[in-house]
């Protein structure tokens, strides 16, 4: 793992989101947690090291965030629609998705229930674990309930699926306006260095081109709806962006489909029938 500060330790070089946790003089609290359980466990065995943990912070609804929650004993805290979205997991789908992620992976998922966020909020939260604040800002964009996780004493922040640094911006349910918003937000925080959700951490001075790549794909489909295209052929024929940005780690092969993901919600967007899950 990398550590940011005397504190701050991530994780940006394994299959899923970025995660991490901070020391405190209380026990530790994790923020996200790995995708794949053999990830989970190692991280389990790194954190002991170190102390209990006290806490987790799920950031949004996606499993690579808080698949790995369930091989902690600690209580969970998220938006309260991430609590929900959890809840409704098809599990038996979600179990037989991860098995495929590596050969440790079925045995270490048998019997799997979701550890569950039981504290929720709606707009915001702050956390006191010895002597660190955990600011919880919610910022919909990516997803209509994602989180940024502010380190006051640490300077990070922790911004969730809100930034892909270099790497290809999933937008398969993103209101990309609300995300707008939310770089804008990040932009406006004191603290200056950001783990993002995917790619390597960084700071603002990446938040418009993050801006941008969002406004692109906006006129992007934008222009394929004014041309006439239907949604379907709109999700065939719309592949310019494929190449922009590299796929995140464990993600190869991967960009056709998120193409088609992308494309088929923002063209809903646009056209009135986008539904926050």
């Amino acid at each position: 793992m990398q550590q940011l500060t005397r504190n701050v330790f991530v994780e940006t070089q394994i299959r899923g989101c970025n995660h991490g946790f901070v020391t405190t003089s209380d026990g530790i609290v994790m923020i996200d947690s790995p995708h794949k359980p053999s990830d989970a466990l190692k991280l389990k065995a790194e954190i002991a090291k170190r102390g209990p943990v006290r806490y987790i912070i799920n950031t949004e609804p996606h499993g690579d965030h808080w698949t790995g929650n369930a091989f902690f004993e600690a209580p969970v805290i998220a938006h309260e629609g991430v609590r929900r979205r959890i809840l409704e997991t098809n599990l038996e789908e979600h179990v037989a998705r991860v098995a495929t992620f590596g050969p440790e992976e079925p045995k270490l998922l048998e019997g799997y229930r979701p550890n569950a966020p039981i504290i929720t909020f709606k707009n915001g939260m702050t956390l006191h674990v010895g002597n660190h604040t955990f600011e919880m800002i919610h910022m919909p964009g990516h997803t209509a309930y994602q989180a940024a996780i502010c380190i006051k004493e640490e300077g990070v922040v922790f911004t969730s699926d809100n930034i892909f640094h270099k790497v290809h911006t999933w937008l398969q349910e993103a209101n990309p306006d609300l995300w707008l918003v939310a770089l804008e937000s990040l932009r406006k925080l004191d603290e200056e260095i950001f783990v993002p959700g995917h790619g390597a951490v960084c700071g603002k001075d990446y938040l418009p081109e993050q801006a941008a790549f969002i406004q692109e794909w906006k006129a992007y489909v934008k222009d394929a709806i004014d041309r006439g295209m239907t949604k379907n052929e709109a999700i065939e024929r719309l592949t310019a962006m494929t190449d922009r940005y590299p796929m995140d780690v464990g993600q190869d092969g991967m960009a056709p489909g998120v193409m088609k993901r992308n494309v088929a919600n923002l063209y809903d967007y646009f056209t009135g029938n986008y539904r926050p899950i």
